[in-house]
């Protein structure tokens, strides 16, 4: 540690009280002439500005490893900056080719009983190759952003945490980003050392931070993004897990391995795709309702009536008995679903209001009947070798648009 530049040199004191804001962001400038890492040793440091990393600079804690919100060991970060303005400068912004890894982020004046808005907690602002690694938030509003400017080839990985609003959005991205081994969960906060509110601690800490979670929290979102990658990635208690949005720049394409939406109201949502499509394959959708959801009840996939390209499910699972619809289809678009097994639902499994849609391998247990209902707007639906115990039901308004073959009956 000591043969590298550390934040400690520049005045920085890691005590949790003064604010190390400057300290921090002049051992930074000091790395830009020639680049490498600022070391950050264990200790609280208290931030109540922004952090501003120049190109080719690592601002590194010394966690080697994920970790959980540990708050006395470690370098953590005690963000104050932002209160209240969801807009403002992000904790960390970071530069081309540089990173943040290491580190625990922490707001001490976000309180359960009335959440407030912050910033992000990192965004890469720019250019290419910005890593995000080995981070906890431990009760992070926003978690992780790319853009407004156009940037490229983005690692965001080994990123644990409790999000209250949006964990990951990705925008503006014009080359192969990586989003890797990224788990949401709400006891990264209600079991740290900042969540200290007794009417929570005495019931369930773990359920009443997931609640507020399920109301507002929209997990990964993406914008404008060419071929993305997603692998290994959790998130438990969200409003929408997966959520696939058009912004300014466009839309996204790309393939998820081995996703996970658990308690969401929307397991994925999909408003708007890039014409390549979405891949998803080893995907478990999980349903059970933390608290009053309204509208449509919960729905493992849903695509919008925008929708007007591809989304294709290989391999994946959704169960917990508190689904509306498996998935409820509207668009233009071709929805694909193969292999799957489907576990408890309150309606139809599958409403298909338009579009174009392929069932195929589909094992039916527990679902409420019809396993498919068809719709009149439907383009074409191709329903193959499904299973169900009694026999597989469908309801029918689209006519000769729909194709029944080799299902089970009853």
């Amino acid at each position: 540690m000591r043969n590298k530049s550390t934040a400690r040199d520049f005045g920085a004191t890691g005590d949790g009280r003064t604010d190390d804001t400057n300290a921090i962001q002049k051992a930074l400038d000091a790395a830009a002439a020639r680049g490498g890492p600022v070391c950050l040793p264990p200790g609280r440091y208290a931030l109540h500005g922004s952090l501003r990393i120049p190109a080719a600079v690592t601002l590194e804690g010394t966690w080697r490893v994920p970790h959980h919100s540990e708050m006395n060991q470690g370098t953590c970060l005690l963000a104050y900056g932002g209160r209240g303005n969801e807009t403002a400068e992000p904790l960390i912004d970071l530069g081309p080719s540089s990173g943040v890894r290491g580190v625990t982020i922490a707001y001490p004046e976000q309180k359960l009983a009335d959440v407030t808005p912050y910033p992000y907690a990192v965004r890469q602002c720019s250019g290419d190759h910005a890593t995000v690694e080995n981070v906890t938030l431990v009760n992070a509003w926003q978690g992780i952003c790319t853009g407004p400017d156009a940037n490229e080839l983005h690692l965001i990985r080994n990123v644990y945490g409790c999000v209250l609003r949006r964990g990951i959005f990705i925008d503006n991205v014009w080359d192969i980003g990586r989003v890797e081994n990224v788990h949401f969960n709400p006891h990264y906060w209600s079991r740290s050392a900042i969540f200290d509110h007794p009417d929570f601690a005495r019931d369930n800490p773990d359920m009443a931070v997931a609640s507020v979670m399920q109301e507002a929290l929209e997990g990964f979102v993406f914008g404008k993004t060419d071929w993305q990658y997603v692998l290994n990635t959790f998130v438990y208690a969200a409003r929408v897990g997966y959520r696939f949005v058009e912004t300014a720049h466009g839309t996204c394409n790309g393939q998820l391995l081995g996703i996970g939406a658990d308690a969401c109201v929307y397991g994925l949502l999909a408003d708007a795709v890039q014409f390549p499509g979405i891949l998803v394959t080893n995907g478990e959708f999980v349903s059970f309702p933390l608290r009053e959801v309204g509208g449509e009840g919960c729905i493992g996939v849903r695509t919008g009536p925008r929708f007007d390209t591809s989304l294709q499910l290989t391999n994946c699972s959704f169960w917990g008995g508190g689904f509306t619809h498996y998935a409820k289809i509207e668009g233009s678009g071709m929805f694909a679903l193969s292999q799957a097994r489907v576990d408890g639902c309150l309606d139809a499994g599958f409403e298909i209001l338009g579009g174009r849609v392929s069932l195929r391998d589909v094992m039916f247990h527990r679902s409420a009947l019809p396993h498919v209902r068809v719709g009149a707007g439907a383009t074409q639906v191709v329903l193959t070798s499904n299973f169900a115990e009694g026999g597989f039901k469908v309801e029918n308004a689209a006519g000769d648009r729909l194709v029944l073959r080799d299902n089970e009956e009853g």
